[in-house]
């Protein structure tokens, strides 16, 4: 299973960082990344902005460049369509992606059925947009926590190896679920963006047990990403 870089004894990090950065922009943007970065991160994220864009071969370039490549498209289909499309992926290259939770045990099922060695299947359960109001909305009468915990437990019974997870679930994950690969979105350098209700910054999710964090508004969006990437580095006990 993939994992960070050990912590250095005084609770700093080795490069590359821990950090997945979305590449949630038009490729002309999002191509500058590659350099600036390079070395200095797990990989990147694609969602479905840039696959849209440029498809498939934007996991050839990533990878023809030595970065891994987290596939967030979060399948959510039969269990059939779901499992064929999770091999497809992973014969492409890509080294993670998502499936959504709630498409049932048999589905997660035929998604685990494709994992191979660090090739690896995320379970999102509840978006790090929605809060306990939102749940309400559409029906859903659990609390946060013990929806989020039911879809985590499904997952896992079903064989899926990684969760994401807010920041704000990683006590309970790490305790219930320790063998799980755990990634956490939503998290920021300053402040949140307005959309992520249940956020933290890169370093206290770390602290609480991620095992990486995906970043993507809070260096793109940055009037000086430079600085904020700088920032980054120094909550970590790195010298940029």
């Amino acid at each position: 299973m993939s994992e960070p870089r050990a912590k250095l004894s005084n609770s700093q990090f080795n490069w590359p960082l821990p950090v997945v950065v979305a590449l949630d922009q038009p490729w002309d943007a999002a191509q500058d990344w590659l350099d600036r970065l390079q070395g200095k991160i797990w990989g990147f994220k694609v969602g479905s902005i840039l696959y849209m864009k440029m498809g498939p071969q934007i996991i050839e370039i990533l990878k023809s460049k030595g970065f891994k490549v987290f596939l967030d498209l979060k399948f959510h289909d039969i269990p059939n369509t779901v499992g064929r499309a999770t091999r497809e992926a992973f014969s492409q290259g890509v080294d993670w992606l998502t499936v959504h939770g709630s498409g049932g045990p048999e589905m997660l099922r035929a998604a685990a059925n494709e994992q191979r060695d660090e090739q690896l299947v995320l379970s999102v359960s509840v978006l790090t947009s929605l809060n306990q109001a939102d749940l309400t909305s559409i029906n859903i009468n659990d609390s946060l926590e013990d929806h989020f915990l039911k879809l985590a437990q499904l997952s896992q019974d079903a064989g899926i190896r990684g969760l994401i997870a807010s920041p704000h679930e990683l006590g309970l994950l790490k305790t219930r679920f320790p063998g799980s690969l755990l990634v956490v979105p939503g998290v920021h350098i300053d402040e949140p963006a307005a959309d992520q209700k249940r956020s933290l910054p890169v370093s206290e999710a770390l602290k609480r047990g991620a095992d990486f964090v995906v970043l993507g508004r809070a260096l793109y969006e940055a009037e000086n990403w430079e600085i904020q990437w700088k920032k980054l580095c120094s909550s970590l006990g790195v010298t940029y």
